[in-house]
């Protein structure tokens, strides 16, 4: 997989993870920042901000990604793929 950037600005706001060149952010998402109403709603609006400038959003929950990181990365892969912006394994 690609190497990301890391806290870059897209649409305006600041992102978890970028793949600039494939157009995907990754959004990394505890409990512990995204558990009530105002971080559920400015999570979907910056999704959607994403979408409208050409980005793809994934998001990563702690838990899937400290128990099944493998799987996610096929499934980053997967997106990458879909894309047709694959980049060398």
């Amino acid at each position: 997989l690609p190497t990301p950037q890391v806290n870059q600005r897209v649409a305006g706001r600041e992102v978890d993870k970028l793949l600039a060149e494939q157009r995907v952010i990754v959004e990394l998402d505890g409990w512990d920042f995204h558990r009530d109403r105002y971080a559920f709603e400015d999570d979907r609006e910056r999704d959607a901000n994403g979408l409208a400038a050409g980005f793809v959003t994934l998001r990563v929950t702690w838990g899937r990604l400290t128990t099944s990181a493998g799987l996610e990365a096929r499934r980053l892969r997967a997106i990458l793929d879909s894309r047709g912006l694959t980049s060398p394994a």
